[in-house]
């Protein structure tokens, strides 16, 4: 409980302090929206390296390379590197598929015994806290349905795919 609370007011103050760092540098923009009644150049590509990066971390293909994007006038240039061809061209596809993005200049190198960078030491990537969630969440609605679960006061935890279940049940 009590090292939920540190990790939780870390997280709001980075959370607010990116929403302010954010609305400052978009203030300078609003004269571009204004006149053209588009966002700037910059921003429109800022948004559109951060989805392509943010959809890598999702994947579990791809959120273990080392891979960067750069995108500039409609085009993304990818560079990193992974382990088989079929990641190369995933992360093609990915990048194809956001709004904006007419080119893609796949840069991505594969080289078959990539081993990926090592996370530090226990910290799990944002795609597995995603996975974990899911996990919990399935598992939780699972035994909140279940007719022979129904009710009970059950604490489930998911860590790096593992499921751990805590509570009390009537019977096995």
């Amino acid at each position: 409980m009590y090292t939920k609370l540190p990790k939780l007011a870390l997280a709001s103050a980075i959370a607010l302090a990116l929403a302010s760092a954010g609305g400052a540098a978009l203030a300078g923009d609003k004269c571009d929206e204004a006149r053209t009644g588009a966002p700037s150049q910059d921003v429109s590509e800022a948004r559109q390296e951060s989805q392509i990066l943010t959809t890598y971390a999702l994947s579990p293909y791809l959120r273990a390379g080392d891979l960067e994007v750069v995108v500039e006038n409609g085009t993304a240039t990818l560079t990193g590197t992974v382990a088989e061809d079929v990641d190369s061209a995933l992360a093609k596809q990915i990048a194809l598929g956001v709004t904006g993005i007419k080119k893609v200049d796949n840069q991505i190198e594969v080289e078959a015994d990539y081993v990926p960078p090592a996370a530090k030491s226990g910290e799990r990537s944002f795609g597995e806290v995603v996975d974990d969630a899911t996990i919990t969440a399935t598992v939780k609605s699972k035994l909140l349905w279940g007719k022979n679960t129904e009710g009970l006061k059950m604490d489930v935890d998911t860590r790096m795919g593992k499921v751990t279940l805590n509570g009390a049940a009537e019977n096995a």
